[in-house]
């Protein structure tokens, strides 16, 4: 496959396929973000309104990540044909984007902490372009470049997730520059799971949280999928990058990403014994390597005294992290009762949040564990029929399409599904670049 990719791109050369133009230069930079999407190389501020209880939050901390550079330049290399695609909307898509961002300003008057709102904002229209960006130009990104992209990305945090799973702790070295930080399984606030009363060490490779990694496996996963769609010879590459990927995605030992996963093994399996997909995609070999995916997950799921099954089996409704998830989502509705219009403010969930005198204020201050309630919470009803809006004309896109229907709708399913259980998607520059990605692809024309 990389062969082909260079012998391709030399035949371009020759073509003159680098010569320098704005369109092309910010897809290149696109490319860029892709292969550095996992990563949280950035400087991070710690201005006052930073801190809540005395605890500063990187939820609330202005952030320059790289890729935030990679968007701005994508933005200016894009800006003239930016200016006339926006010409071409229906000014009632326009109308209401608009109204949407004064309610979000509106949100912010009274708010606890108005600074972090804006900055909310701010972030809120950097990924809007990014969404109009990908929507408006998908079609013509080259696939086997985004597959490069992600085969690199996907096999990089692979790697980085079986290290520090042996070493039950950070590797370090240069894997700090890309995002990995320093812990081992005895760091206060270490994602570790205790099963039948022993500890293990969850990997993070470059993500903040377990959650997010396994999040980013999937997204990956199915994008594979989805760029093989037309490339045969890419299918090898694609189950070689799925094995690695479900692999390491078991290691992380999120419940909600493994049952999902393990779902959607079972619905391509499905579909590869469908004659009318079995001649677009799949062979003997891919059906054959895909059973062997599921009776492994399934054996796995079956040893009794195995971690991964006893993971799923000592969860129970008394879990300290489940006490507190109830915790968020009770206080969460509580500010939308208060605040039913317009919501607390953009980014003001956490100087909302009542922290009680026994409790452990650094475990209990984080965001609600699904983005509908904290969109609920933060921009009130008027934020949610946006955002559910947004679903909806995304999945209405899907239907449309003639092709690369079900993967599409996994990806934007696998995001309200995983949504349900975590905020990543909201609230942190990994999970904000994987949501935009996959709404952008969504509503982009056929």
């Amino acid at each position: 496959m990389i062969k082909k990719l260079f012998q391709n791109q030399a035949e371009k050369v020759k073509t003159g396929f680098w010569l320098l133009n704005l369109d092309k230069i910010s897809k290149l930079f696109f490319y860029l973000l892709i292969i550095f999407l996992p990563t949280q190389l950035g400087k991070h501020f710690w201005p006052n309104s930073s801190f809540v209880y005395g605890l500063r939050l990187d939820y609330l901390s202005p952030t320059f990540y790289f890729t935030d550079l990679l968007i701005i330049l994508i933005f200016i290399f894009s800006f003239s044909k930016l200016l006339k695609v926006i010409k071409n909307t229906p000014k009632k898509y326009l109308l209401a984007y608009l109204l949407f961002l004064s309610t979000l300003l509106l949100g912010l008057i009274g708010a606890r902490n108005f600074l972090v709102g804006i900055y909310g904002i701010g972030k809120f229209l950097e990924f809007s372009f990014l969404i109009y960006y990908i929507s408006q130009n998908y079609r013509k990104f080259n696939k086997l470049f985004l597959f490069f992209c992600v085969s690199l990305s996907i096999l990089f945090e692979t790697i980085l997730t079986f290290l520090q799973y042996f070493n039950q702790g950070s590797v370090g070295g240069a894997f700090y520059l890309f995002g990995e930080r320093a812990f081992n399984a005895i760091t206060p606030g270490v994602a570790n799971a205790s099963i039948n009363g022993q500890l293990f060490l969850r990997p993070y490779a470059t993500f903040s949280h377990p959650n997010v990694l396994a999040g980013f496996l999937i997204f990956s996963m199915l994008l594979l999928i989805l760029f093989s769609f037309k490339e045969k010879h890419l299918i090898k590459f694609t189950i070689l990058g799925s094995v690695f990927g479900t692999a390491a995605l078991l290691l992380t030992l999120s419940r909600a990403a493994i049952f999902l996963w393990l779902i959607y093994l079972i619905v391509l399996f499905g579909l590869s014994l469908d004659e009318k997909y079995k001649k677009r995609k799949f062979n003997s070999l891919q059906a054959v390597l895909l059973i062997l995916i599921i009776v492994g997950i399934t054996i796995i799921l079956f040893l009794q005294n195995n971690y991964i099954v006893q993971r799923f089996l000592t969860t129970n409704l008394l879990d300290e992290s489940l006490m507190q998830r109830q915790e968020l989502m009770t206080q969460s509705l509580d500010m939308f009762w208060k605040n039913p219009i317009f919501g607390v403010g953009v980014n003001n969930f956490f100087n909302n949040l009542v922290i009680g005198i026994s409790k452990q204020n650094d475990f209990l201050i984080q965001p609600v564990h699904n983005i509908f309630l904290l969109v609920l919470s933060e921009t009130g009803v008027i934020g949610l029929v946006f955002v559910l809006s947004i679903f909806i004309k995304s999945i209405a896109m899907i239907l449309k399409k003639k092709q690369n229907k079900v993967y599409l709708l996994m990806l934007i399913f696998a995001t309200i599904f995983l949504g349900m259980f975590d905020h990543y998607f909201l609230t942190l520059q990994q999970g904000q670049l994987m949501l935009a990605f996959i709404i952008g692809i969504s509503i982009s024309k056929s």
